[in-house]
């Protein structure tokens, strides 16, 4: 009956045990993974704001430009204002196209999330040592039940 009793706080322990390790690996994941989150925050602020430079670039500047850029047109290559309006615009499209593209690969460049290493390898680790308290524990079994006595008394 002793031993029953010895059995079932061994359970409990190793219970507790899981349990204490299954918080400790959370913990360590959420600790790992915050930096990474705030870098990923970062990279979405950055698409924000190559998003809003994007269009309130083609709003304001785009306009006053390609109307100065079109007065040249008119002049230099003798077009009549329709015509120069619209090369005037097209080039100004593409320009802020090119700044609201770069400002996306740099933010996109923000991006670059790892997954949580140490936290892999610590629950590898913990994996490994629970499978040979397991295996020790399945031969002191099979050891008591051969011999009918307790491994540890007997050294």
């Amino acid at each position: 009956m002793a031993e029953q009793t010895d059995i079932a706080e061994v359970i409990k322990n190793i219970q507790a045990d899981v349990t204490t390790i299954v918080k400790g690996e959370i913990e360590l994941a959420k600790a790992e993974l915050m930096p990474q989150a705030k870098a990923a925050g970062v990279g979405a602020g950055l698409f924000g704001a190559a998003a809003y430079v994007g269009l309130s670039g083609a709003a304001l500047l785009f306009s006053g430009l390609a109307f100065w850029l079109s007065l040249g047109f008119q002049t230099w290559f003798h077009l009549d204002l329709l015509a120069a309006l619209t090369w005037g615009f097209a080039v100004m499209a593409i320009v802020f196209f090119l700044v609201a593209g770069v400002l996306a690969l740099v933010g996109k460049s923000q991006l670059n999330l790892k997954g949580p290493e140490a936290t892999v390898a610590s629950a590898e680790a913990s994996v490994a040592a629970v499978k040979a308290a397991v295996e020790r524990g399945q031969q002191d079994v099979a050891a008591m039940s051969l011999t009918g006595k307790r491994p540890e008394l007997e050294a």
